[in-house]
């Protein structure tokens, strides 16, 4: 090989060298610009989640954010605190989350972009599932903003957050933090008897099926046997007094079958339905921060609430008679068309006389209990002509008894 060939490779080789360098440089101010827009980007979600008024630090987010990439994912599979025991609830959870598209994903969120909840996924395990990923940031609009504008009174109490509502005038009278999200628990059945009543007659024959073993083991239950009749009123008594899941249920897949005009139709399918109607029922009453996803109120991935919601759901159920009575009864008795002779009790200490928490003038309404939820109640109260509810969410034991109290004293003064 001749010197001007040595040479010419030689310079060839540098000039390839020269290239890659460059290429690599290019490559490396890439990266640090894409971290630097998506650092700035997590700081706008921030700032903008912020100015909505909610408090729950977004430090952690970055830490929460799933790996959305590849496809369908089992989540009964990659998150096993979701319930999948086909033999105590009588189906098979198989639940899928969809991929995010990017173009369409609200990012906004509390754990950063929103994940599809899967249908009817129960939370046993609380500490091991992200479930704030699942909920969207809080919409607070000027309807809300201004029923909040009012000069809260100084009112210590346990919940993490409450509200107080005129029911005649729907004025707002004390409210805490009542747009974050929190969890409904078996408040949730208010909406629940809501939707029942709008689909049934009152003396209407309900048979108890299988659906009763959907539930959870640890479940509130009216001891409500497969093959029992009940009528709509007595199916709500067992509901709302005992706060039984297993009547949630057997209401939750006759009147999902109706809506589906399907009496054959799965029972879950049935549930499903059931749950649609409950969120399309809230948003007739203007609820706007909720989400829905079992009859019973039971803890489930992408299931949220706030106490001005459950305020509106409240009153809504408070204004309808048979719900109101239902629930004004320290005890009921039915005799079901089979002859049986069931006696329920309510769970709300507030209008039991025998209770250390009797509350005189007290009329109801409902009371919650879960992991997530914490010791939940919505009290509704009536003296001199007036009257007035309040939601108290995630307090104590003994807590959401002396928050209601303090809450309809004031509101009842």
């Amino acid at each position: 090989m001749n010197k001007k060939n040595i040479l010419a490779l030689i310079l060839s080789a540098c000039l390839i060298t020269l290239v890659l360098i460059f290429s690599v440089n290019i490559m490396i101010d890439l990266g640090t610009r894409a971290d630097a827009n998506q650092n700035q980007s997590f700081t706008t979600e921030e700032i903008s989640y912020n100015k909505d008024g909610n408090d729950t630090n977004l430090n952690n987010s970055a830490s929460n954010n799933k790996d959305l990439s590849g496809p369908l994912i089992d989540i009964t599979e990659t998150e096993p605190w979701l319930l999948t025991n086909p033999d105590d609830m009588g189906f098979d959870n198989q639940a899928y989350a969809n991929v995010i598209d990017e173009d369409t994903a609200t990012k906004n969120t509390l754990g950063g972009a929103l994940l599809p909840a899967p249908d009817l996924s129960l939370i046993l395990d609380s500490d091991e599932v992200d479930y704030m990923a699942y909920i969207p940031i809080m919409q607070y609009d000027s309807q809300i903003e201004a029923a909040l504008d009012i000069e809260n009174p100084d009112i210590s109490i346990n919940a993490k957050s409450a509200m107080l509502i005129d029911v005649n005038s729907k004025q707002v009278l004390y409210h805490k933090k009542a747009v974050e999200p929190t969890f409904p628990a078996s408040t949730a059945k208010l909406l629940s008897a809501l939707v029942t009543l709008d689909w049934c007659e009152l003396d209407e024959e309900i048979t108890v099926g299988d659906e009763i073993k959907m539930i959870p083991s640890d479940s509130s239950i009216a001891h409500l046997k497969i093959g029992q009749i009940l009528t709509t009123e007595i199916l709500l008594n067992a509901m709302l007094l005992p706060s039984g899941n297993d009547a949630s249920y057997v209401a939750a897949v006759y009147v999902g079958r109706k809506s589906l005009d399907n009496q054959s139709a799965d029972k879950l399918d049935a549930v499903l339905e059931f749950t649609r109607l409950m969120n399309e029922k809230a948003k007739v009453l203007g609820v706007k921060n909720s989400c829905f996803k079992t009859p019973d109120g039971y803890d489930a991935l992408g299931q949220y609430t706030t106490a001005y919601d459950m305020a509106l759901i409240g009153v809504a159920a408070v204004e309808n008679e048979i719900i109101k009575e239902i629930c004004s009864q320290g005890k009921a008795r039915s005799i079901l068309p089979s002859g049986q002779d069931i006696t329920w009790y309510n769970t709300n200490s507030l209008i039991k006389n025998s209770s250390g928490n009797y509350y005189p003038y007290a009329t109801g309404l409902k009371t919650g209990t879960s992991t997530m939820a914490g010791k939940c109640l919505i009290a509704s109260g009536e003296k001199d002509g007036k009257e007035v509810l309040c939601v108290i969410l995630y307090s104590t034991t003994h807590g959401r008894w002396q928050d209601a109290r303090k809450l309809l004293d004031y509101g009842l003064q």
